[in-house]
Order: structure tokens, then sequence, then C-alpha cells
């Protein structure tokens, strides 16, 4: 596996040269290195830029071009993809998101709405149109949010729906102290917005979850 950078790449560099050979020497399951996945990329702000990563026939190919026909982008600043990154900023949810920048590492079970779907899931995401912001306040370096666009198209200046969850809370859910539905019914989980958007991709989510294949045993 690749050595993830010691010091922050700019983001052109990370995208184009270092995630696809990092990708090239991860140790992925077959089955993953088998499916064929398109997921954008949306960096706001000074040294940013538009990305599309594409993964297929066991290769991952990363091309700066616009993220409009994705039916799944993650946008964030560039500030706080670099925090995620390097600087522990956004807590257990920050690290969680990072997963997807970090071939072959295990991500921690992540909070509802949190993390990029299955590529079983992406086509049906095609049918969805918003954004789900994930936000955590009170943690190290400040508060933090990433955004996820789900469906192609324009990606609207406000988030269609907001989870908001307080840092501690956020690092129970991923050491497994803080169930993610008892921390929604206890009110640790705020929800602004459009809850049903939450709703769909989760049952897009879960519906995609139990028609992949098993891993074969042995």
């Amino acid at each position: 596996m690749a050595e993830f950078p010691a010091a922050p790449l700019p983001a052109a560099e990370f995208f184009e040269s270092w995630l696809p050979n990092a990708f090239a020497e991860a140790d992925i399951p077959e089955n993953q290195r088998s499916v064929e996945a398109r997921i954008g990329v949306l960096l706001h702000g000074e040294g940013g830029g538009e990305w599309v990563m594409h993964v297929n026939e066991g290769a991952l190919r990363v091309s700066a071009e616009t993220r409009s026909d994705c039916a799944f982008t993650y946008v964030q600043s560039v500030d706080h993809w670099r925090g995620a990154l390097w600087e522990g900023k956004g807590g257990a949810i920050g690290a969680q998101s990072a997963q997807l920048f970090k071939p072959g590492s295990q991500a921690a079970k992540a909070a509802p709405g949190q993390g990029a779907p299955s590529p079983q899931a992406l086509e049906q995401m095609r049918t969805l149109d918003g954004v789900i912001r994930m936000a955590v306040s009170g943690a190290d370096g400040g508060d933090w949010h990433v955004d996820f666009k789900l469906g192609p198209g324009a990606i609207p200046e406000e988030p269609t729906t907001t989870l908001t969850i307080g840092a501690e809370d956020a690092e129970a859910m991923a050491a497994g102290t803080l169930d993610p539905m008892a921390a929604f019914m206890q009110g640790k989980i705020m929800v602004a917005g459009d809850m049903a958007l939450m709703m769909q991709m989760q049952a897009i989510q879960m519906q995609a979850a139990a028609q992949a294949p098993k891993k074969e045993e042995g």
C-alpha cells in the first residue's frame, strides 16, 4: 500500500497523480476492483477544482472534468478537505469522509448519510436531486462540514438537508458506543431541511447492500 503523503499535496497533484498510483498499489478486494463506478469531486476555494474518479477494470483514472453527469459528488472547501486528510479536522466524521481518498483503508461505521454509496447504489442515485450536508460542531480546529450531491446536474448554493452532530457524539458513534439511530432519536443528530431526501438515499443504499454479491468464505 502506498504511504499516505506526510504533508498536504496540491489538490490537482493529489487527485491526478498520487491517488491513481495509490489505488494501483492498494490491497483492494477483487470484487471491488471489478466494478465500474464514477464519483465526482468538487473542491471550492484557492487550489480547488473539479474531478471525476472513474474506477474501471481494476484501475482508477482521475480526470479534471465536469462532474455534472455523476450520480454522486463529494463537495467541500479546500480547507476542510485538507483539514480532514492531514489535520484531523471534523473528528470521526472527517476521518470517515477521508477514507474515500485513502485506497485500501477500512472506514469506521458511518453515520447516517455519511460516506460514498456503494457502486451498486450509484445508478439508483441518479433518480435523486439534492445535497446532504454532514456538519460537525465543536471539533478540534473548529466546525467542519462536507456536502454530498445526489444525482447529476448543477449543485445548489444551499444544502437540501443538513445533519449536524457534536464532535463527542461523532466519536462515540465511530467507537461503537453510540448507535446512530439512538443518536437520532435522542436529538444528538439534528436534521434541518428535507428529511425525505435522507430517507430516499438510505433506502437505496439498503436495497443495494441486500442485492450485492456475497463474499465467498474460505
